[in-house]
């Protein structure tokens, strides 16, 4: 089992295959980073805290989760991962195609819950927590999906798939309504606008006139405008993604240090020490060496 490393705004990587739209991960905050990037993909994720907190941005909303709290991400719904007070958390997290679980086109699971789900039709609790009538319930099928994850067995794709059928039918029967009036979502389209060009851009330079005009902004109200609804600056957002694909090319390859900077478009060395090391609190030779010891430890 690997540990997550989220891809882009909008993921570019494949979650499981093509027989089985399905994969697990297992992430620790901070072994891996600190954080995880503002990113969106077309599966439905959902995460289970294991341990600790860590604080989760969905759609420009912040929550902090604890121990045993449950969410779930609707497709195309901006989150993003961070540290809560330098604490440590762990989590599992599932990441799936809703298709795996549907019939077909004209199937009353796709019509009536499937499609309007994935169409944000449906209100429910950012995070499900032990008040929540079915938490339990739902807590449990969780488990056992990670117990299957981890030793598969004869027919488990059968198994999983139950499982999951089983997670929403508890999930639309008692969490879950609808909604009754369609929600303004103009800020988190320009924020998915401007995300987007930033993770396809992170290797050139990137100004934040360049970004403003995306969404024919002034500077000054673009920097006001990004702050408000990510809660940081647009130059510091830049600087974590590009951080964050630095740690994941450490991780998995042998390029040097200078390499993985200038591939990450950050061409002062110097500065991109004294950056990776304020992130951290680690310089990229020392998260390199401990990266190695604890893939060699599982």
């Amino acid at each position: 089992m690997r540990e997550i490393a989220y891809d882009a705004l909008q993921e570019k990587v494949q979650h499981g295959d093509t027989m089985l739209p399905f994969v697990q991960y297992v992430s620790m905050l901070p072994k891996d980073f600190t954080s995880f990037s503002m990113h969106w993909h077309k599966e439905v994720e959902i995460i289970y805290v294991e341990s600790g907190r860590c604080q989760l941005l969905v759609d420009l909303e912040s929550y902090e989760l604890r121990r045993g709290d449950i969410v779930v991400i609707n497709p195309s719904s901006l989150h993003a991962f961070q540290q809560y007070q330098e604490e440590d958390a762990g989590f599992l997290s599932w990441l799936f195609d809703m298709k795996m679980l549907a019939g077909g086109s004209t199937d009353a699971c796709q019509i009536k819950y499937f499609a309007p789900f994935i169409e944000g039709k449906f209100a429910y609790p950012p995070v499900i927590r032990d008040d929540c009538p079915v938490y339990s319930q739902l807590r449990d099928i969780l488990l056992q999906i990670h117990q299957i994850c981890d030793l598969p067995g004869e027919a488990h794709e059968l198994n999983l798939k139950w499982k999951l059928m089983r997670f929403f039918y508890l999930f639309f029967r008692d969490v879950c309504q609808r909604k009754q009036v369609a929600q303004d979502n103009g800020a988190l389209q320009n924020i998915k606008i401007v995300i987007d060009y930033i993770q396809e851009n992170f290797q050139q330079d990137i100004s934040v006139k360049e970004v403003a005009d995306l969404l024919h902004f002034s500077e000054t109200y673009f920097m006001r405008f990004f702050k408000k609804y990510t809660g940081k600056t647009c130059i510091d957002y830049i600087n974590e993604y590009r951080l964050e694909r630095a740690a994941e090319l450490l991780r998995s390859s042998d390029l040097s240090i200078t390499e993985i900077a200038m591939q990450v478009g950050i061409h002062n060395i110097s500065y991109f020490n004294r950056i990776f090391k304020k992130k951290i609190q680690l310089t990229p030779g020392q998260y390199r060496k401990e990266s190695i010891q604890r893939l060699h430890k599982k």
